[in-house]
């Protein structure tokens, strides 16, 4: 742990690298052919003289005089304001001719997730590399004799499209994941965006902060030693936790205010602690260091993409600090459909206050920034319900757009700054970070009962060069709060036999909106979630409907889903994002995928895609989103369906009293003709996957509780149904939940 004197003389988060790669996530040959893709996604776009025509590079986009002088006009308009023209100039060139192939970062930061593609999926990106690099199969896939990589990038731009409009699924698909990489991945390494937007690298009020001073238990010391007959290190407990995540922060603060240090309680976590320091990460490097699978966990068939906190303190660091109570309606199903009556009555409110409490959950001092009013003031004028979001910072103004890479403020009573500190002082509670956790270990109790009695897994010290040792915990009671991805394939390892285990999996899918507005939005600053637009939580009377609202408009965040229609449109694109927002539709789905265990390697795979009931029910907020950014006057409207167009407001058009009807219905609020055609082209073009850009920052369902093993995993007290087995603590034994 450094001294605070240390701490204080930092002038910069302390940096962090990639994790280590075991090798190459491809051959040479389709790594070529990616990086070809990649340069078709994120291009060079260089100006081509007239006389030069005939020799322009079919590597790049070639511009005319008049394309160049309109691209150039297009940042000029959207660029942080400069004094100096020239210096600008040439920031505004270099930006639109860099490209991935020449940019180490960007092939580190690709390799970097391709790392985490399982087998399966992996051999099969390298079939497809292979085929596009060879004439046959660049045939069959493109149309074209020649290989993908001699392409040139107009042609390359082509087949793309085709893959979009393909009746393929499988084609469709290919467009999805390789614009979302491309995106992505550029969004986080270029060397020019963020000083063309304006973007700090750092919050402007940044000051190095000290944290909790935590100690993880180090199993390569010599105070450890190793069981000669079996090579691993054995140690022993009371309560063994696995999951560091915000389930496993409550039952840890829970065991220690109960118990004091009478009570000895172990928590094990797979992913790594970074205290205040490190935080916030950095756009190129904080989603490898912070999620799961780098950030981008690709449902099997490709139609959705999920987010998974996988760092100490799981969820509960990287989130958002959005903290929301259950909705009755939901209360109402889980106690009623569900046959678990305790969540409507009032000691789980009181279960909810106290949760709250701890974490000084209020909207008091919430000053929702840019973005949010825009969705506030949009819904006021609409007569939508709104609400301003409470968040868990105790009572402080939380002014922080960048927490989803980690809260340098110390503010987000989460595990790592709220449970685990308050625990540590009442109880006996001790960490480690890098242990994976394979099994749940059975034993026999004194009835001859099958109970659980510890666990093994593997722990890895940091860093690179570190043995890896086999760990087994012998503990008199087990909890399993790893998250609604791993806790099943925990249970499954386990040998534990039920037929809801890794089922029932819900994720709220979203879908996104992109604003870009004549004033600067800054939409980095300010609390990223601070608004919720709730009219149509509830569509089917049933309690599945969707909510609007904000997206955290960090680049890694807010970028990645806008619209791709060609490199150089989205190169401008995102050169707006000093005045854009993003905003997204989320559900909450009615039907559901499931999780199993990747028969390679052992990791949770997500089979997953939206189904129609629940796409529905995403557009109805996708078309209220829209009306609510028209009316707030957005120059530009981007939904992220692909071969839909934005929608442009005229020169003529206003959000005034001429195009918005206050006293009228709220469907008929809005009377630009050209708006109303659009809107309506919209909800025909659809957001049928797998093109469409769904996201996932929630999961939940896949240990689901339930009265008896016919209908969940675990009862109503987190044991499992119909044996003594672990406790479940995390969010993947409720149904479902909200942020809180």
């Amino acid at each position: 742990m450094a001294s605070e004197t240390a701490i204080s003389t930092l002038t910069l988060p302390k940096a962090v690298d990639f994790p280590p790669l075991a090798g190459d996530p491809v051959s040479p040959e389709s790594w070529r052919t990616l990086m070809a893709i990649m340069d078709a996604v994120a291009p060079s776009v260089q100006r081509t003289d007239s006389l030069a025509a005939d020799n322009a590079q079919e590597s790049i986009v070639n511009l005319s005089k008049e394309e160049c002088e309109a691209s150039l006009a297009s940042l000029r308009q959207y660029a942080a304001p400069s004094e100096d023209r020239l210096k600008q100039q040439d920031l505004f060139e270099a930006y639109l001719a860099e490209k991935p192939s020449e940019n180490p970062v960007f092939e580190a930061l690709l390799k970097n997730i391709l790392s985490h593609v399982p087998p399966a999926k992996k051999r099969k990106l390298e079939m497809v590399l292979s085929l596009l690099g060879n004439r046959g199969g660049s045939l069959l896939l493109t149309g074209y004799i020649t290989p993908f990589t001699s392409l040139s990038i107009v042609d390359r731009t082509k087949v793309l499209h085709s893959w979009r409009t393909s009746a393929l699924f499988a084609l469709r698909g290919l467009f999805k994941t390789f614009t979302t990489l491309g995106k992505l991945v550029h969004v986080r390494t270029s060397a020019y965006h963020s000083p063309l937007t304006g973007f700090p690298a750092t919050p402007a009020s940044w000051v190095a902060n000290t944290s909790f001073p935590y100690e993880f238990l180090d199993f390569s010391s010599p105070s450890f030693t190793t069981n000669s007959k079996n090579g691993t290190i054995e140690i022993d407990t009371d309560v063994v936790i696995i999951g560091s995540g915000c389930g496993a922060g409550v039952v840890t603060h829970r065991l220690a205010t109960t118990f004091g240090r009478s009570l000895r309680v172990l928590v094990l976590e797979k992913g790594q602690y970074f205290d205040a320091s490190h935080f916030p990460l950095s756009q190129t490097h904080g989603l490898s260091s912070l999620m799961e699978a780098g950030g981008v966990i690709e449902s099997e068939d490709g139609s959705i993409t999920v987010t998974a906190g996988s760092t100490f303190g799981g969820g509960g660091t990287i989130n958002w600090s959005a903290s929301l109570q259950t909705q009755h309606f939901v209360r109402k199903e889980w106690a009623q459909d569900r046959k678990l009556p305790f969540f409507e009555s009032e000691a789980f409110q009181n279960c909810l206050d106290r949760v709250c409490g701890v974490m000084g959950v209020s909207d008091e001092k919430v000053v929702p920034n840019f973005g949010n009013k825009v969705l506030l003031e949009g819904a006021r004028k609409l007569g939508y319900a709104a609400k301003v979001v409470p968040q868990n910072s105790r009572g402080s103004e939380h002014h922080d757009g960048y927490c989803g890479m980690g809260c340098w403020r110390g503010e987000k009573m989460g595990p790592v700054n709220g449970w685990f500190p308050e625990a540590v002082k009442k109880g006996e509670v001790r960490f480690v970070q890098g242990m994976k956790v394979d099994r749940v270990i059975f034993g026999k109790n004194k009835k001859k009962k099958k109970v659980a009695v510890g666990v093994k897994g593997t722990w890895t010290p940091l860093g690179e060069g570190g043995r890896s040792v086999k760990v087994v915990v012998k503990a008199k009671k087990v909890v399993v709060s790893a998250g609604t991805l791993w806790s099943p394939v925990v249970l499954m390892n386990s040998g534990i036999s039920n037929p809801h285990l890794g089922k029932n999996l819900k994720l709220h899918p979203v879908n996104f909106v992109s604003a870009v507005f004549e004033q600067e939005t800054k939409p980095w600053e300010g609390a990223c979630l601070t608004s919720v637009i709730n009219s149509f939580e509830n569509l089917d009377g049933k309690g599945h409907g969707t909510k609007i609202e904000a997206l955290c408009m960090l680049p890694s965040f807010g970028l990645a889903f806008l619209p791709w229609v060609s490199g150089l449109d989205y190169k401008l694109m995102t050169a707006k994002y000093r005045h854009l927002n993003t905003y997204f539709s989320i559900a909450r789905d009615r039907d559901s995928g499931y999780i199993y265990r990747d028969p390679e390697i052992g990791t949770p795979q997500v089979v997953y895609t939206p189904s129609e009931f629940d796409r529905a029910n995403i557009m109805v907020g996708i078309v209220a989103m829209c009306k609510i950014l028209y009316v707030q006057g957005a120059k530009e409207i981007h939904p992220s369906l692909p071969g839909f167009p934005p929608f442009i407001r005229s020169s003529t058009a206003s959000s005034t009293s001429n195009d918005v009807l206050a006293d009228m219905d709220t469907d008929k609020a809005i009377t630009d003709p050209a708006f109303l055609t659009w809107l309506s082209d919209l909800q025909v073009h659809g957001n049928k996957p797998p093109q469409t850009a769904f996201g996932s920052a929630h999961q939940m369902g896949t240990c689901r509780m339930g009265a008896t093993a016919s209908e969940g995993v675990v009862e109503p007290e987190g044991k499992g149904v119909g044996h003594r087995g672990p406790v479940r603590g995390g969010r993947e034994r409720v149904p479902e939940r909200e942020r809180c």
